[in-house]
């Protein structure tokens, strides 16, 4: 049995960098066709970045981890 891959991208509204982290969670999804998803969300309120941890956008996250080093001690979650 394969384990799955769930990379999420999230974005605050208008994220100008929404379409290129997309492309680049596609090319790595598709190293991993069979068991790799990939999910968008995007954050819309203050008090729903402070719930999902968000802490800038763009967020990537493999696994529900984020990707980025760090990000476990961080408490600067928003949208600003």
């Amino acid at each position: 049995m394969s384990a799955t891959i769930t990379i999420e991208c999230l974005f605050a509204p208008g994220c100008s960098s929404r379409d290129h982290t997309l492309e680049l969670a596609r090319r790595v999804a598709a190293d991993f066709p069979a068991v790799a998803t990939i999910r968008e969300t995007t954050i819309a309120t203050p008090e729903e970045a402070a719930r999902l941890r968000f802490l800038g956008s763009p967020s990537v996250r493999v696994n529900g981890r984020d990707i980025e080093p760090g990000a476990e001690e961080r408490t600067d979650f928003g949208l600003g």
